[in-house]
């Protein structure tokens, strides 16, 4: 199974810019999250082999 991985940058309240990197479980498609996080701009796989997650 894959998982998706994807990043956007945020404001904190201190005005510091923020990375937000969010990984979403197995099972969910590429469409779906887009629709989830709509000011995402890099999206990334991670593939599971061997136990172990890589990235695609």
């Amino acid at each position: 199974m894959t998982r998706r991985v994807v990043e956007h940058r945020a404001l904190s309240k201190d005005r510091e810019e923020l990375v937000v990197i969010t990984v979403y479980e197995e099972g969910l498609n590429k469409e779906r999250i887009r629709k989830d996080s709509i000011f995402s701009k890099k999206h990334a796989v991670l593939v599971k082999r061997d136990g172990k997650y890589d990235w695609k």
